[in-house]
């Protein structure tokens, strides 16, 4: 995250015993290291979250507080060069592309090495387009407009990171150009930016409830943070150390109360809210009490200046570009280790790697003479680096790299659409009931038999569509991310529950033989599912068929044979069961869900057991490459359904009469 304000800062380990002191005046005015600290508790905090997401799950809102003091100090400049008329946009932008275009281009290059050398085909194409997409500080906008139901999992892009720094970047253009214009104006500037600061929020919060991903990427949902610091800076002077008598025990207990802030920010927040929304109070408003607690307050002074919180702050920034590339290329070069010590060295590999980029290619580019010279080299040297990774996603992650034996895994590629019948009977997130096309195989005078459930049960279509032929008509009912269980909510899919409603009612109208429930249960209150099984026999539904979990891959089942089979020199051989690199956990799920849901006229399907044994689990059907069992870490493909659907319990679905 870049909140570095200053050309001028301590070098890294040479911070003074008392920086409140004899700090050095930057651009923004007097350099205070309690800023620096606060850099360092929201880097620290987003290390632990990315390597010990289990210890720390709350870690994420590190990025909220940079963004905080990135609003104060970028403010500050601005206020502070509009009020001495010595502001100018040429030297602003200069700054900032000193500042960022080094550290960012030390990054960019590494990682389209490393995903030339680890990466598949489809892969590295991604990492190309993230490359490119870094490069041009859109970062945020290439992601959500990849995310779905059905994107990769955040380990497997390595670039992931740079979402924030879009958003920065993008508030960096639009923010100057804002408050030069309201100064020429004279329009009352802070009213403005308040005004300003409300809407935004609201946007968060409008959009965190309908489209989460827009709220957690786009900039106009995130702005209000960025804005919350640059009120702080234009309504208060914390730079100063000399505080009024009858002010300092405010200060005090405004430093304190916003350590608590986000201390609470850590311990409440994690992956199940919705986020930014309300809760991305709780870290904003801690960084704004702290900030405005000024350099003296006890936590400020006492905890933060501490010379190895401001040692840490200095290199967040570069702290920040390196520990998750190396965190996710560690995840993709060895998929089923999930041991903490990997994990561990990687985030201790980041700190000498921050430092060193930091104090060899940062600080020399930021201070000295030739400035004009060495933003052009920036500009070129980014520019180049962004070019190398459109050419990558272009030329469609240069599916020659592969050794001839890894050709066909590399370039595997599922196409869901048409197999599991996406936007049609499989609905999207943002279709209702209303829109289910055309979703029944007709076998005339056979059994009826019905597929309700989300994206588990949709990957069933293709075996049970083999299945149906001649013995019984399947109608497929399904929707992404919305479980068959009814009278409950689901916030990432406001219209599940009328779906679930209009499909009991169309079973409870046609009464088919049989219906069959699958989704991945342990992400829902599978608890309730007794519910819809009850109504279901109450409707006049002979039999209800209910299919547990697949197996959970460490990380996409390609990925996982593709790093195998570049291990398995020189023959490339991946195997055909995997004893490693799936989730223990799920077989206690199985076993605990099959016995919670167990009763008269309900059968369950472990597909654990079909495709598990003591050996390992089932990687393949056959030699070949495209009959891996599932494209993705726990979707099966066309030959994983068929062989899982041959392989239910005999009297499972209707025999051929």
């Amino acid at each position: 995250m870049d909140s570095m304000p200053t050309d001028i800062a301590p070098t890294p380990g040479a911070a003074p015993r008392d920086a409140t002191l004899v700090a050095p005046r930057t651009e923004a005015g007097p350099y205070r290291p309690d800023v620096d600290g606060l850099r360092a508790v929201a880097i620290l905090s987003v290390l632990a979250f990315h390597a010990f997401p289990q210890w720390l799950p709350g870690g994420f809102i590190g990025v909220d507080v940079f963004f905080v003091i990135s609003g104060f100090l970028i403010s500050r400049i601005v206020f502070t060069g509009l009020s001495a008329g010595t502001f100018s946009f040429r030297h602003f932008y200069a700054r900032r592309v000193r500042r960022i275009f080094p550290s960012l281009t030390a990054i960019l290059v590494p990682a389209l090495g490393l995903g030339w050398i680890i990466q598949r085909q489809v892969e590295y194409a991604q990492l190309g387009k993230h490359v490119a997409a870094g490069a041009g500080f859109v970062s945020n906008i290439a992601l959500w407009l990849e995310s779905g139901y059905f994107d990769s999992t955040a380990d497997a892009k390595p670039l992931l990171h740079l979402w924030s720094l879009g958003i920065e970047e993008q508030f960096y253009i639009v923010f100057p150009l804002l408050v030069f214009l309201a100064w020429r104006l004279r329009i009352v500037r802070m009213p403005l930016l308040l005004v300003i600061a409300v809407a935004s929020f609201a946007t968060n919060l409008y959009l965190v409830a309908r489209d989460a991903s827009a709220a957690f990427y786009l900039p106009h949902a995130r702005g209000w943070e960025l804005m919350a610091g640059c009120l702080l800076a234009g309504i208060v002077d914390p730079s100063s150390s000399a505080q009024a008598t009858t002010r300092t025990q405010l200060r005090h207990l405004a430093s304190i109360g916003g350590a608590l802030l986000i201390v609470a920010g850590l311990l409440l927040i994690d992956a199940t809210r919705s986020f930014p929304g309300y809760w991305a109070l709780l870290p904003v408003a801690g960084a704004v009490a702290l900030i405005g607690a000024g350099p003296d307050a006890f936590f400020n002074r006492r905890v933060l200046a501490q010379p190895p919180m401001v040692w840490i702050g200095l290199i967040s920034f570069q702290l920040y570009l390196w520990h998750w590339p190396l965190l996710a290329f560690l995840h993709i070069a060895r998929p089923e280790d999930s041991s903490l010590f990997p994990r561990a060295l990687a985030i201790a590999a980041s700190f000498p790697l921050a430092w060193a980029t930091y104090a060899w290619i940062d600080k020399p580019v930021r201070t000295g003479p030739r400035s004009r010279t060495k933003v052009t080299l920036s500009c070129v040297a980014l520019a180049i680096a962004g070019f190398a990774g459109w050419c990558v996603y272009g030329f469609g992650g240069f599916p020659q790299r592969a050794p001839d034996a890894l050709s066909a895994l590399a370039a595997f590629k599922f196409p869901i659409d048409g197999p599991y019948r996406f936007g049609s009977c499989f609905l999207k997130l943002d279709q209702d009931f209303g829109q289910f096309g055309n979703c029944r195989q007709a076998v005339p005078g056979s059994d009826a038999v019905v597929l309700w459930g989300d994206s588990h049960a949709a990957h069933l279509y293709p075996g049970l569509e083999e299945a149906a032929r001649d013995r019984f008509t399947l109608t497929q009912l399904t929707a992404s991310a919305c479980p068959p269980i009814l009278d409950t909510d689901f916030p990432d899919r406001p219209k599940c529950r009328a779906i679930n409603d209009g499909v009991l009612a169309r079973m409870a109208r046609e009464r088919p033989h049989e219906v069959i429930l699958s989704a991945y249960w342990p992400a829902y209150p599978w608890q309730k599912l007794p519910l819809t099984i009850d109504r279901l026999l109450a409707a006049g539904i002979d039999r209800v068929v209910v299919v547990g979990p697949v197996p959970l891959w460490a990380s996409g089942l390609p990925e996982l044979l593709y790093a195998r089979a570049k291990a398995d020199v020189p023959s490339h051989r991946f195997p055909r069961r995997l004893s490693t690199g799936t989730d223990e956990k799920q077989s206690a799920f199985d076993e605990q869900f099959a016995k919670a849901i167990a009763g008269p006229g309900v059968s369950y399907v472990s597909v654990l057991s079909i495709l598990c044994n003591e050996s390992g689990c089932l990687t393949r059907t056959r030699d070949d490459a495209s009959s891996i069992i599932a494209w993705d870490i726990f979707h099966l493909t066309t030959e994983g359904s068929t062989y899982v659907v041959a392989h239910f319990p005999e009297g499972s679905l209707p025999q051929k009469h």
